[in-house]
């Protein structure tokens, strides 16, 4: 099967995260928690503002950014008083480039973009290795579409266009190996300054693969002498992201290097090393664990035994030791249940292409297959899970988005900051700041005036968010917060239920 057949039935694929990404978004946009901010960064540098600075309409009526209704882990606060949101605005950048020639509308499927064309590269890379293409066919849409990689594809976020150069950057790497043409040294410089700016924990991984490559390769001197220029290259493009990293965020590793510094002042979070491990690979209460939710991923672990002297060898060891050593190495436990697996994406390439390869060489097709099938369960089970997961999700969440539509309010007020994560494209139609106190309400009102605006405070009684994933100062001063309100020169209209929110509709007195 050449690959023109190949690239027909991976189209036919992304049809499937299409269909869900319609469904979840209905006739708005479905974006909570951490996709909520990444589209308010891309609504406003298309609008022209920057995509660092933190998104804030309510300032068009008078309210300081000190009452935005997003902090940590999302929003923070620099020490030249200016707000920045987390993420990294290379996503950003590449996404109003494409919204340029499109429309807005479209930004959501933009992961589902990329996720297609990692089936591109991944089809290359295998492809080096590998000539029969039902083998080729099989091995990418099992990786793709059966490891905790397709998850990435139903997610607003920047993982797919982080794998995209993570897998540029190996591409070019095996390509410049076998012909030393400019254009890959150029896409290796360049995808590896990228992939790092976007998800630092990735670039860990392609380090493991490259100096594995390096090692176990011949004729070293030369291969250094041939990548010198782009290496050079690699250093100055770096430089640069951290001159401006530290301009912006007044750290030169932008806003990761910040979030870290954050903890590290304010306490942290409290880290249990072993426990952490078992729960990220096995599981625990909050975590279904990578090799429990993905059992096919032991394959790899299976398969090195016998590919020590091979050229997949570094493929296999390097993503086992990026799996194996990342719960050490990260200092964030983010992401509950099945959803705490998106740091692993890379190393799960590395890992599943050695051992598909591994596979592919040492048994018919028909064996090949039969040897996956039992994995297809667990897989598809750990799919579906997240899907159902999201659906439920999408559907509180276009809950939420109708019962404030209805209301029609002015301005949106949280009690604190355990409703942000539901905020989602309210913000984009309905001015919001946050409040910590009653004092902070009697703001609220001065800021208004005499303006005869209807406003909806928004509360969470109970506010079950995880509170592990927060340091406790932070906790207890932006979350935890249950005052009473007491409205002075407005009146509670009515009271109003918004899924687990309990809000009041509050008009000025007359």
């Amino acid at each position: 099967m050449g690959f023109p057949k190949r690239l027909g039935i991976y189209i036919l694929i992304l049809f499937i995260p299409i269909f869900y990404r319609w469904k979840w978004n209905e006739h708005t946009v479905f974006v909570s928690s951490d996709p909520e901010i990444k589209y308010y960064q891309v609504i406003q540098n298309v609008d022209g503002s920057k995509a660092e600075e933190c998104y804030f309409p309510a300032k068009e009526m008078g309210f300081d950014i000190s009452m935005v209704p997003f902090g940590y882990p999302w929003a923070f606060f620099l020490k030249n008083g200016n707000c920045v949101f987390q993420y990294p605005v290379i996503f950003t950048w590449i996404q109003k480039i494409f919204i340029s020639i499109s429309s807005k509308k479209w930004i959501t499927y933009i992961p589902i973009l990329f996720f297609f064309f990692n089936f591109c590269l991944l089809d290359r890379i295998l492809s080096r290795f590998e000539k029969r293409g039902f083998v080729l066919l099989f091995s990418v849409i099992f990786i793709q579409c059966l490891t905790p990689i397709f998850l990435s594809s139903l997610d607003y976020s920047e993982l797919t266009l982080t794998n995209f150069f993570f897998l540029s950057a190996i591409l070019s790497f095996l390509e410049f190996q076998r012909e030393k043409q400019f254009r890959y040294g150029i896409l290796l410089a360049v995808s590896i300054v990228f992939n790092f700016q976007l998800r630092p924990e990735s670039t860990i991984a392609l380090i493991f693969f490259l100096v594995l490559t390096f090692t176990f390769g011949k004729e070293h001197w030369k291969q250094i002498k041939n990548l010198t220029p782009y290496i050079i290259l690699c250093l100055a493009l770096q430089f640069a992201f951290f001159i401006w990293n530290h301009n912006v965020y007044g750290h030169f590793l932008g806003m990761r290097g910040l979030n870290t510094v954050t903890d590290m002042e304010s306490g942290g979070i409290q880290r249990h090393l072993i426990q952490e491990w078992v729960a990220d690979l096995w599981g625990n209460d909050f975590k279904i664990g990578i090799f429990k939710g993905y059992p096919i991923l032991i394959l790899g672990l299976i398969v090195v035994w016998w590919e020590r002297r091979s050229e997949l060898f570094p493929l296999l060891i390097s993503g086992i030791l990026f799996v194996l050593i990342l719960p050490i190495l990260s200092p964030y436990r983010a992401g509950v249940d099945i959803f705490g697996m998106r740091y692993y994406e890379s190393g799960v390439y590395l890992l599943m292409a050695g051992a598909f390869l591994s596979l592919g060489r040492k048994t018919s097709l028909p064996t090949f297959l039969l040897i996956l099938l039992p994995f297809i369960y667990f897989s598809y089970k750990s799919d579906s899970r997240a899907i159902k997961q999201w659906t439920s999700s999408a559907k509180l969440y276009h809950q939420v988005m109708k019962e404030i539509d209805n209301l029609q309010p002015d301005l949106i007020v949280h009690r604190g900051l355990s409703l942000s994560y539901l905020v989602g494209y309210s913000y984009i139609q309905y001015p919001q700041v946050a409040v910590y106190s009653n004092e902070d309400w009697m703001n609220v009102e001065k800021v208004l005036g005499d303006q005869k605006k209807r406003v909806l405070f928004l509360q969470w009684e109970g506010n079950k968010l995880v509170n592990e994933e927060f340091p406790e100062s932070i906790w207890k001063q932006k979350f935890d917060i249950n005052f009473t309100l007491e409205p002075r020169n407005f009146k509670i209209l009515s009271e109003h239920s918004l899924a687990h929110f309990k809000g009041f509709l509050l008009e000025q007195k007359r």
